[in-house]
């Protein structure tokens, strides 16, 4: 379907954070997190109920973590153990 040599893609590696699971997010930040996408639009996670995320349909599309919510959790990752 894309030939002999493939779609042409290769991997991009990006220095970052590991990825953890054992890390909770503390319920009064959740509200607070700000993403924003490559026309400068800004959102929030939705569904957070007393401090916990309901649903994560708002996690889904092409958003960046806002610089001063990246700097809150990574506050989080460095803490962790």
């Amino acid at each position: 379907m894309f030939g002999a040599g493939g779609c042409g893609a290769t991997a991009v590696h990006v220095d970052a954070t590991p990825v953890r699971f054992d890390t909770p997010v503390p319920g009064d930040l959740l509200p607070e997190l700000t993403w924003r996408n490559a026309r400068g639009r800004t959102r929030t996670l939705k569904h957070v109920v007393d401090g916990r995320l309901e649903r994560s349909v708002s996690l889904q599309g092409f958003y960046r973590l806002a610089p001063e919510s990246a700097g809150a959790l990574a506050g989080l990752a460095v803490g962790a153990p």
